[in-house]
């Protein structure tokens, strides 16, 4: 089967139908395209190629309900747009949460902590933020003890804002599980001075 019309458009009806040769053309004509719109979206050469996948994916996954004369090329970008903004809201809301949650604990503790033992529970924390990864510890400190913005440590470090935003993340996870058994989580005041 032909896939393309006779306008030399892409034929809908034969990706609608489960051709797999017309879905293969699709893939070759606009692969690369698509992966760098994602890369200009996000900045970040695997969340990149994860949007892009994922349009394809969706693309043979709907392929029954496309709609005669939709354009292709139009649909994959749209796709990996929206994809890319659940992503980002779903990114701010998780770290939102967790930070959140280590605030409420943090004011928990300083009532009820003596200074000595704060001042402890303070050096678990700083020690554990050194044995976090090399970049992942320089972010971190960025963020939380130097008050930088994300786009600021982006700019500052030359790195993609999706990478810093990564980077936040891990090192929230690694602390968490860290010190879950040793102090309520300490190191969102990390703001202090010293």
């Amino acid at each position: 089967m032909n896939s393309k019309d006779r306008n030399g458009n892409l034929d809908v009806s034969a990706i609608r139908n489960g051709d797999k040769s017309a879905f293969k053309t699709v893939i070759d004509l606009y692969y690369k395209e698509v992966y760098w719109y994602a890369k200009s979206l996000s900045r970040d050469e695997t969340l990149a190629k994860d949007l892009t996948q994922e349009a394809f994916f969706k693309l043979w996954k709907k392929r029954g309900i496309l709609k005669e004369g939709v354009l292709i090329r139009g649909w994959l970008y749209k796709s990996v747009r929206n994809t890319f903004l659940d992503h980002i809201k779903k990114y701010n809301k998780e770290t939102r949460l967790l930070e959140m949650a280590y605030a409420d604990a943090l004011d928990n503790t300083i009532q009820t902590e003596n200074e000595e033992e704060l001042r402890y529970k303070m050096e678990i924390v700083e020690r554990e933020i050194q044995n976090l990864p090399k970049k992942c510890s320089k972010v971190f400190l960025l963020s939380k003890k130097e008050g930088l913005t994300n786009n600021e440590i982006a700019d500052y470090l030359g790195l993609s804002i999706k990478t810093v935003e990564g980077h936040l993340t891990k090192a929230l996870k690694i602390l968490r599980k860290k010190l879950k058994d040793k102090i309520h989580v300490l190191f969102v005041i990390l703001r202090y001075t010293e």
